[in-house]
């Protein structure tokens, strides 16, 4: 009976571990496969990590190495993020369950009673229950975690926690409550660390959202700037009109051809690209930026001059101004020779871009999961295609991205509501 309740315990046990894990994981990544097969890997994970088979006295197999490289690989393949954040997480995780077995192998080491085993599946569900209600706290402050953090800002955090499990490992001759104390600080610090990196992808979340806030004031001045050009040109219109009228008159054509080269010559026509100002804004700043960095591209524009977008004027601007930085910071990072293809197309009532530019190598990761979206190469974030994404969700849009011969293509439709 004993026996039947200490194995009940203890499958309990890895359950509510599993959980915790699960939980904790979801908190900082996008899971690439259903829930329910994820947590399915992290119970078996736990389970083998505590199995052990003896075959006689002398031969002990343990299965705790294959269960730290079976949760590498796992948080390898099932989670989207870079390499330096996993590893992060993986020490994080394998340092806090570690921590747990010895404070608890600590405080029973002396202990001979009878229900000795019942005492520590509770004492490891009071430790395991704390690191639910730390993850459901970072909960509480949940931030986009497509954002991140740098490469070298996880490799400075990474140092913690795997110090933190060499230190645990290693056997000091310090006496029961010296080590307690020191796995007790130990587990504090790591906590504090964890809170950190917290801290530090909301910062960097904020900084992110300040930048697209910042585009959008552009696009927004970029706008009024060229609404301006065109009122002081039809201001003056009538007079140039009379100007050249007068001259036809006289047969004077030299004059005539002199206004008009003039008037070619000012900005108002000079920005035009389409007609449409919000398009003719983002493109006259992209363009502008491709020139100067040498990038070659192709535009293919099928849209009305006298398109009204008055309504949805700042998010046509921050969704193709997003892409479009997109594309040419792919473009700069590879130093491709291949142009950017640009079409636009205005049918059926829905505003149509195609952006396609070419990539290195098309092992990019794509992931809709629900409002959240990702689409990220070993160095490229995905903070500007959620805002994206966002966008056209609420402009009740459509969004597609595809990679095809070392090209990814964005391919976007938003309805036009006259």
């Amino acid at each position: 009976m004993n026996i039947f309740l200490t194995s009940i315990g203890i499958i309990t046990l890895f359950i509510f571990q599993s959980f915790v894990t699960w939980a904790y994981l979801q908190h900082f990544f996008i899971i690439r496969t259903s829930k329910f097969k994820f947590f399915c890997f992290i119970f078996f994970i736990f389970f083998i990590a505590r199995t052990s088979i003896t075959i006689n006295t002398g031969t002990f197999i343990d299965f705790k190495l294959l269960s730290l490289l079976t949760t590498f690989l796992v948080i390898f393949y099932f989670l989207s993020g870079s390499l330096s954040k996993k590893l992060f997480h993986y020490f994080f995780l394998f340092f806090l369950f570690l921590v747990q077995d010895k404070i608890v192998t600590l405080s029973f080491q002396s202990s001979l009673k009878t229900h000795f085993v019942i005492i520590v599946l509770s004492f490891q569900f009071l430790l395991t229950l704390l690191s639910l209600l730390l993850v459901f706290w970072l909960q509480h402050f949940k931030i986009a975690n497509l954002v991140g953090l740098s490469p070298i800002e996880y490799a400075v955090l990474t140092i913690t926690p795997c110090v933190s499990t060499m230190l645990l490992l290693h056997n000091f001759s310090f006496t029961l409550l010296e080590e307690f104390w020191l796995d007790s600080s130990l587990l504090l610090i790591n906590i504090t660390i964890i809170v950190l990196y917290n801290y530090l992808g909301e910062k960097n979340n904020k900084i992110k959202n300040a930048q697209i806030i910042q585009d959008e004031n552009n696009f927004a001045d970029e706008i009024i700037k060229q609404e301006k050009e065109l009122s002081i040109f039809r201001h003056d219109l009538k007079n140039i009109i009379s100007a050249i009228d007068l001259y036809a008159d006289n047969h004077d054509y030299v004059n005539i051809k002199g206004i008009t080269r003039e008037l070619l010559g000012q900005k108002v026509f000079s920005r035009k690209i389409t007609g449409c100002i919000p398009v003719d804004a983002i493109l006259n700043q992209k363009i502008a930026r491709m020139k100067q960095a040498n990038i070659q591209y192709h535009l293919d524009l099928q849209i009305p001059y006298d398109l009204t977008l008055s309504s949805i004027a700042i998010d046509v601007c921050a969704i193709l101004g997003n892409i479009l930085d997109n594309a040419i910071e792919e473009v700069i990072r590879n130093q491709s020779q291949y142009p950017i293809d640009i079409v636009f197309r205005f049918k059926n009532k829905q505003l149509v871009f195609k952006v396609s530019n070419p990539i290195q190598k098309a092992n990019i990761d794509i992931k809709y999961d629900g409002s959240m979206l990702s689409a990220k190469s070993p160095k490229r974030t995905g903070i500007g295609l959620k805002s994206v994404n966002d966008r056209i969700i609420k402009l009740n849009g459509y969004l597609n991205i595809s990679t095809d011969s070392n090209f990814f293509n964005v391919l976007i439709m938003i309805p036009i509501v006259e």
